[in-house]
């Protein structure tokens, strides 16, 4: 008792150095599970713990001399002034690697605790003074008996692994296990490449099943895909149950995987950690023993099952732990239900907002026809209905072309009113002045509205495809943007005459619009004076020219790239020219492109008279 006082003093003085030394990545489930789980519980369990976690990526880094030679010097360099009181290590390529330098100065004085080691012949072999831990212990013999269970006509088993190292170790314990079973046929499948492996199950048994053992990731068709897509693609191919080995792998939606006898990654990383405290309560790490079996359970997938006739709790497997369960109304119709929810939902959202657009709409036609009667309830009348006009504006794109094209009415109608306020002090308010008053300020109400009604028909979707001339809609996109030219003092010339064209009237207008705005933008924010934007339409071609001093060529050849932009950040989302050309070589079935001028820039767009595709 004595020993132990002396000891928690010491470590209550000096602080506790623990580095967990993983095999593979943390984006690795059962690689993120261990550590996470020791994690948590060391550091709600000590105190001035200094805790450090590194991994090896050994999955994708393969585990030759000269990789650990690069990995010592880096963990040297990174921790030259800690030695560590004690390294967790997970699988085996960790554990391999702290064997190799153990005498190195990180790692001389440590003690080593150790899970998901797959190698059980180092049960015999490891220093037990110095190592202690979990040794991952499968059990083919059950996973056979589960197998046998689910499938009573069972002819094949197929044992396949990735070929990693853990993957070596692991198939070589299945075929000691079942070396002696005669009436079963079993297939070894040891590959890191899933194309091969479905090329061998193409012709498969279908009295058999898949023992699906290391597959933490594969390469398919030249690339590496996740554990989850693996466990996904092979079950496509292969319609009959599959048995994993590793308890992340027992639920992985889309798949044919039924459960099995499973190593548990948090149970390693608990009865680890458990370990681990003991010895810093004072007990010696030689009177820790290795662990081999309680870190397994059986995991069945109650839905999986269910799609090959079996009823899960009908196998009679003693402490099975029952997942993906079928015990609830809501659960046999989840996906009918939540489609059902989603679509009630915005069926009365829409109508939520369908009654208050039809409510801003009938305020606002109530508002324009209310004649003025004084100079006050005007001007209220004014900003009530600015106010309603704002909140439908700002629903669209249309808000900043039409705040342009309204600015000069809203400043007469502003000029008006002052002016009926001061006639009216004046004496020469009368009947003919308040008739004259309503049918100018009606007039200008009248312009208003028509803005409104373009800009609301040039906003619309085709349905179809129409004629219709190309100097007409040039003519119509600059009705929208004219006022935001004259504003900034650029100049506008348009010439020519152009043929009619068969296609998408309002796309075209969308792309007009966006090299006009660009060509303004551009001369804007270069500050050129004698802006100019020139408009020469000529039979079935378009040329948009500007002097704001063209295209850099470094990037002339990225304009039509989608999400390229040299405007400011969230000024620009660089999809205007690509979405540009897009409408118009597949949609019109035309050609756009640049060239640059003296000046400035040239944008082309040549199309197919009434093209009919």
């Amino acid at each position: 008792m004595k020993k132990l006082i002396i000891f928690i003093f010491i470590f209550k003085i000096w602080a506790l150095n623990i580095l967990i030394l993983n095999s593979y990545s943390p984006t690795l489930k059962w690689t993120s599970i261990q550590n996470h789980t020791l994690i948590n519980i060391l550091q709600k369990n000590i105190k001035n713990l200094h805790l450090y976690s590194e991994f090896m990526d050994t999955k994708k880094f393969k585990p030759t001399p000269e990789l650990f030679s690069s990995y010592i010097h880096y963990l040297d360099t990174k921790y030259k002034n800690i030695n560590f009181d004690i390294v967790v290590v997970t699988d085996d390529n960790a554990l391999n690697f702290v064997r190799k330098y153990k005498n190195n100065h990180i790692f001389k004085h440590a003690k080593v605790f150790f899970e998901g080691i797959n190698n059980l012949s180092l049960e015999n072999t490891l220093d037990k003074t110095t190592y202690t831990g979990i040794f991952e212990k499968k059990n083919p013999l059950s996973n056979l008996s589960i197998a046998k269970k689910v499938q009573p006509n069972l002819h094949t088993v197929y044992v396949i692994s990735d070929a990693s190292t853990s993957g070596n170790k692991t198939i070589t314990q299945y075929k000691n296990a079942f070396q002696n079973i005669k009436n079963i046929k079993f297939v070894y499948i040891n590959t890191p490449n899933l194309n091969k492996l479905l090329n061998k199950l193409k012709n498969y048994d279908k009295n058999s099943v898949i023992m699906l053992l290391t597959f933490s990731s594969m390469k398919y068709n030249n690339y590496f895909i996740s554990a989850d897509q693996v466990a996904e693609i092979l079950s496509k191919t292969y319609h009959e149950p599959i048995l994993v080995h590793n308890d992340i792998y027992t639920n992985i939606p889309n798949t044919n995987i039924i459960g099995g006898d499973v190593t548990d990654a948090k149970q390693q990383a608990t009865l680890n950690a458990k370990k681990i405290l003991k010895y810093l309560s004072g007990t010696p790490i030689k009177d820790i023993p290795f662990e081999l079996q309680n870190a397994n359970r059986i995991y069945l997938n109650v839905k999986n099952l269910k799609k090959f006739g079996v009823d899960a709790y009908k196998l009679n497997i003693p402490n099975a732990i029952y997942i993906n369960k079928l015990n609830s109304f809501y659960d046999l119709y989840k996906v009918q239900i939540i489609t059902a929810t989603i679509i009630f939902l915005i069926t009365i959202i829409f109508l939520i907002l369908l009654a208050n657009k039809n409510r801003e709409i009938n305020k606002l036609n109530k508002g324009l026809e209310i004649k003025i009667k004084n100079a006050i309830e005007e001007n209220q009348k004014k900003e009530q209905l600015l106010f309603q006009q704002s909140k439908l504006a700002a629903m669209g794109e249309m808000i900043g072309a039409i705040a342009h094209q309204w600015r000069q009415p809203l400043n007469s109608l502003a000029l008006n009113i002052q002016l009926l306020v001061d006639d009216f002090f004046d004496n020469k308010v009368n009947n003919n002045y308040i008739e004259d008053f309503e049918k100018k300020n009606l007039n200008i109400i009248n312009f208003m509205s028509k803005t409104i009604d373009d800009f609301r028909e040039f906003f619309k979707k085709d349905k179809e495809k129409k004629e219709f001339n190309l100097m007409d809609v040039v003519i119509d996109v600059l009705k929208l943007i004219d006022k935001q030219l004259k504003n900034h003092n650029i100049e506008l010339e348009i010439q020519g005459r152009g043929n009619n064209i068969l296609g998408y009237k309002n796309e075209f207008k969308q792309v007009l619009l966006n090299i006009i705005t660009n060509a303004k933008d551009a001369l804007i924010a270069k500050n050129i004076k004698n802006a100019k934007i020139s408009i020469l339409v000529k039979d079935n071609k378009i040329i948009i020219e500007d002097n704001a001093g063209g295209i850099p060529p470094e990037i002339g050849n990225r304009i039509f790239e989608p999400y390229f932009t040299t405007k400011e950040e969230g000024k620009g989302t660089g999809i205007g020219l690509y979405m540009s050309k897009i409408i118009i070589e597949d949609h019109f079935k035309g050609k756009i492109y640049f060239k640059n001028t003296k000046d400035g820039v040239q944008f082309i767009i040549e199309l197919k008279e009434k093209d009919d595709n």
